[in-house]
Formats: C-alpha cells, structure tokens, sequence
C-alpha cells in the first residue's frame, strides 16, 4: 500500500510532492477536498472555475496561474467538447503552470448541460491538469477515465455516489482493484 493511503490525503500529497506524477492511481489526482457539488443550471464556465478554485484552495495550483487554466480550459472546450455522454464530461489541459497531475470531480446529481455529444445531462465532471512533459501519461490518464467509466457496472456505481466521500471511496476501491490486476 502507498503512502498516499497511509497518511490523511493532504498530508499525503503535501509530503510526496512526486507522487502523483510517478503514480496515475485516481486518489492520487483527485483529493476528496476537490470534489465538489455542482448546483442544478450551473453553466460549464462556472463548473470549471468551481474545479479549478478547488484546486487552488487545496493548494495545487497556485493562484495566480488559475484565470489562465480556466481559459486554457474553456478555450479547450470551444474546440471540442469533453462531454462524452452518459453522464460524463472530462475537461482536460496539458500546462506548464502544474509539476503534478492533480483534478478535481464535479457531481450533479441532477444534471446539467454540458454541451454532451448525446445530449443527456452531465451528472459527473473529471477536470484534470497534467504537465506539459507528461504527454504519454496525460494519455493513459485519461484512457484509464474514459475505460472505466464506459464499463456500464462502473458507470452505474459511480453515478450512484452522491456525496464526495462516496466518490472518492469508490476511486479508491477502483484503485485498489487496478493495482491487484496489474501486480
């Protein structure tokens, strides 16, 4: 078991600065402080500011790089949008302003537009920043996301935690399950 999991997740992280970028274990990228409950009729704009202040509360990106990222991000989403339906949306952007892979969950129980290719409602926003070096895991990150999340099983589990702590229980577990699959 790593260290992430043997001390609280912002000591964790704070004492293991490389961690996140040697290790692509969800927990990891997301901390359960950056999860966040999104309001019904929230814009995407306002979601991914949410994220990224979530980010910056937590100390992982500095402050004065953030109205940047929410543009790079924004301007990302102008391109394309992340919102790859059933429910799930992943804003994405390789930046020098990082050193780690960090993230940040939005939940809305309810729903909201995102700007989906199927149109339904986004229930569950995967915000991650990499290092511009970390192209090749940057990738595999965002696979792995995409992977699972396509798995109906985890799918449905997933948009079954409402709260914060249930996601990030669940990330966890899926962790837990990549590592025994892999050792």
């Amino acid at each position: 078991m790593d260290s992430a999991h043997t001390l609280p997740p912002s000591r964790a992280h704070s004492n293991h600065p490389h961690h996140a970028a040697t290790s692509l274990d969800f927990t990891s990228v997301f901390l359960p402080s950056c999860i966040e409950m999104i309001r019904p009729a929230s814009e995407k704009s306002s979601v991914i500011s949410l994220l990224i202040q979530s980010l910056v509360c937590e100390g992982r990106i500095d402050p004065a790089h953030a109205e940047e990222i929410i543009r790079g991000l924004i301007e990302h989403e102008r391109h394309g949008t992340s919102a790859i339906g059933k429910g799930l949306a992943f804003p994405h952007l390789r930046t020098a302003e990082v050193k780690e892979f960090v993230g940040a969950i939005g939940v809305a129980p309810d729903g909201i537009d995102f700007g989906s290719l199927d149109h339904d409602p986004t229930k569950l926003v995967f915000l991650t920043l990499s290092p511009r070096d970390g192209r090749e895991q940057h990738i595999q990150l965002l696979s792995r996301l995409v992977r699972l999340m396509q798995d109906k099983a985890v799918n449905m589990q997933l948009h079954h935690r409402l709260r914060p702590q249930d996601v990030y229980e669940y990330l966890s577990d899926l962790d837990e399950q990549n590592r025994s699959t892999t050792a």
